[in-house]
């Protein structure tokens, strides 16, 4: 769960997965905007993505006055800017949306540090600035669907349920072991459930508050709301008392059965679907490579190692219509995951992986290039919704 969002998906994650115009159950028309409230829509974006132009501006003059205080204020004004407005971008472009996520994110983090990086400020805003023109820039048209991405959506809607299935079984296995007082064998089912819950985060993330319910860090909910996994992962490892968990655990099974329940009615689309593998690697290599999600047990690889699994099924899905589109591409992206599959590979200690403390800079650096240079190759696949 990215920190910066924190509830902010009750609002707007819902868009990303709930759209059925590709679906191959096909769209209920009754409910299509009209041109006029597609073009009406269309505008109102348009016009808050200049506001944000406006904002990444200003903070680029004050970068080149070298004004702190004042690059810090705009740069937590355009991540305010861009939770208000993000709802509709996600919707109306999925792809371009998780584009820009992918540098505004790391903007408002280097604003929000103890020690303000001037230079990577600027050097993510140019990126930034780059995501923005496209938005600006974008016409709506027509996603152009077809049997091979009909079957897509579908063969990825299977293996999300099926993912969804093990998480309820890996995560009783877990609360099992926790009401049992068996802290062992709970930090050994702990590793085996995240490995779920990982691989369908993007849509987890899509149903109002249950992304937080579950998989909430500490400090990402109020004290008394905290709940899920992190929280008896800091029992565990931290604490080392299972004493008092018995309710959290009572609780997580709860929230991952309707998790379950959820998933079984989303309705899914092959440009959102793409938009969602963009997005498991675009958190990977924003959040995941800090070390920051598994602060306890630090099992942050097999988070992310889960990431790229999720990514990669989504990529196999549309493979038939990505290799009549665009081979290279696809040897392409054979490659990239190939690459970051045997990187990973270095970190495997029996069935899971090392500490994530236990990796060099330079081991950590070369992870997340890999992540992020993955992540541009599938934003190419839109093309074969074009």
């Amino acid at each position: 769960m990215s920190v910066r969002k924190k509830f902010v998906y009750t609002a707007l994650s819902l868009s990303l997965f709930t759209v059925p115009a590709l679906s191959a159950c096909g769209a209920d028309k009754a409910s299509e905007p009209t041109k006029a409230e597609s073009s009406q829509k269309d505008g109102s974006m348009k016009e808050n993505v200049k506001s944000m132009q406006k904002t990444l501006a200003a903070l680029q003059a004050s970068l080149d006055k070298k004004d702190e205080k004042k690059v810090v204020a705009q740069g937590k004004k355009l991540n305010d800017q861009w939770l208000s407005y993000e709802t509709e971008i996600r919707e109306k472009y999925p792809l371009l949306y998780t584009d820009a996520e992918k540098y505004l994110q790391p903007l408002y983090n280097e604003v929000t540090k103890e020690k303000v990086d001037l230079d990577k400020i600027q050097e993510i805003g140019v990126q930034a600035g780059r995501s923005l023109d496209q938005l600006a820039n974008a016409k709506k048209a027509a996603a152009k669907t077809s049997e091979a991405l009909d079957k897509a959506v579908a063969d990825y809607k299977t293996y999300v349920e099926e993912q969804t299935e093990e998480l309820v079984k890996t995560t009783t296995a877990f609360t099992d072991a926790v009401r049992a007082n068996d802290a062992e064998k709970a930090k050994f089912a702990y590793g085996q459930a995240r490995v779920y819950y990982e691989r369908i985060e993007p849509i987890a993330e899509s149903f109002g508050d249950l992304d937080p319910k579950i998989d909430a860090r500490e400090n990402d909910v109020s004290a008394d709301e905290w709940s899920g996994f992190h929280r008896i992962e800091k029992a565990l490892w931290k604490d080392g008392t299972l004493e008092g968990m018995a309710t959290y655990a009572d609780q997580l099974d709860k929230d991952v059965a309707e998790l379950q329940g959820e998933i079984k009615n989303v309705k899914l689309t092959s440009t959102q679907v793409v938009a969602g593998s963009m997005e498991l690697l675009n958190e990977a290599a924003i959040s995941k490579v800090t070390g920051e999600e598994e602060r306890y047990s630090h099992i942050d690889l097999v988070d992310l190692a889960a990431n790229v699994e999720g990514s990669q099924a989504i990529y196999h899905a549309i493979l038939p219509a990505l290799t009549d589109k665009n081979p290279d591409l696809s040897n392409q992206l054979d490659t990239e995951f190939n690459q970051l599959t045997e990187t990973l590979t270095k970190y495997k200690q029996g069935d899971s992986y090392v500490a994530y403390t236990t990796l060099s800079k330079e081991q950590v650096r070369e992870l997340s290039q890999q992540l992020s240079s993955l992540s541009e190759s599938m934003a190419q696949t839109a093309e074969i919704f074009q």
